[in-house]
């Protein structure tokens, strides 16, 4: 076979490779992404709205409970199952008993209903017994509001970021005090990425969670920038640009292969280029303002 034919037929394989591939040079969004994430993007749930989905009775239980979880004297380490393991529980025996006798007769609510809707704080932890508050009170709480607007603000957050200190005016120690009562009532959570953990509100899918992490290193955007602007261009002229060493490039680059962010390919003339995941980073910034891509994808 001559050479001619030899590279006719390889450029048509790579063609139909990359026809039936899962990326897209205009749409370099994995199709297998595409087909679990068609669900609308969701804002953070706020305060209110949380408050708001509790029903009268469990607002009722909740002042109840703020009270009853104060009493130092009862133990808060255990877990209910059924309404007949109370008894087991001093604590959980107090709080139902004292509902009993405070809203059965004023509100006209049957002890199922109270069972039922202690049960219900507790799975949705607005009763946290070892933490001896409600989560109405976590809210309420100014220190502790103020931690959740700041990693709202912060997606991906860690505990040893200078942040802290400047916005927060509390150091690590107490920090990851406030951030371990948190997650006890499921208004934050945390990754391990790495040997670091990060910190994000609950509500906040976790789709992006690497993504967010990887972005947290401005280079990162500089180099996708670079790519952007002239996919042709090389490792060593990105280099030059942004006054760092070559091998660090290729580091970084690496890592958004791993993330789908960058895929090396072939143009036409067989010179090699780096296409940038567009409908990724579009994705991402529905859930997140920064980095802001919007300005280098304007007009996309």
């Amino acid at each position: 076979m001559s050479l001619e034919k030899r590279r006719n037929s390889k450029e048509k394989k790579e063609k139909i490779l990359l026809k039936e591939s899962s990326f897209r040079e205009t749409d370099f969004t994995p199709l297998v992404f595409k087909e679990e994430k068609k669900e609308q993007v969701e804002e953070p749930v706020k305060k209110e709205e949380l408050v708001g989905e509790l029903s009268d009775i469990d607002k009722d239980i909740l002042k109840i409970a703020q009270e009853i979880l104060k009493l130092k004297r009862y133990d808060t380490e255990f877990e209910i199952e059924s309404e007949a393991q109370i008894q087991r529980f001093p604590i959980i025996e107090k709080l139902y008993a004292t509902c009993i006798a405070k809203l059965s007769y004023k509100k006209g609510y049957s002890k199922e209903d109270i069972f039922l809707s202690i049960r219900s704080l507790e799975d949705k932890n607005w009763i946290v017994t070892n933490e001896r508050r409600t989560k109405l009170e976590i809210l309420n709480n100014e220190k502790l509001a103020s931690i959740i607007e700041f990693i709202r603000d912060n997606p991906g957050i860690h505990a040893r970021d200078d942040k802290i200190e400047e916005e927060l005016n509390i150091t690590r120690t107490p920090f990851l005090k406030h951030i371990m009562t948190l997650e006890n009532f499921g208004l934050i959570r945390s990754k391990k990425i790495g040997k670091t953990l990060h910190y994000f509100i609950k509500d906040v899918p976790d789709d992006f969670d690497d993504y967010k992490v990887v972005f947290i290193n401005d280079l990162i955007p500089k180099i996708i920038e670079e790519f952007f602007k002239d996919d042709t261009i090389s490792i060593s002229s990105i280099s030059e640009d942004l006054e760092v060493y070559p091998g660090t490039i290729q580091y970084h680059l690496k890592k958004m292969k791993e993330l789908d962010l960058i895929k090396s390919a072939k143009n036409k003339a067989g010179k090699k280029i780096h296409l940038v995941n567009i409908e990724l980073l579009k994705k991402y910034n529905k859930y997140f303002k920064e980095p802001n891509f919007s300005d280098l994808l304007k007009g996309l």
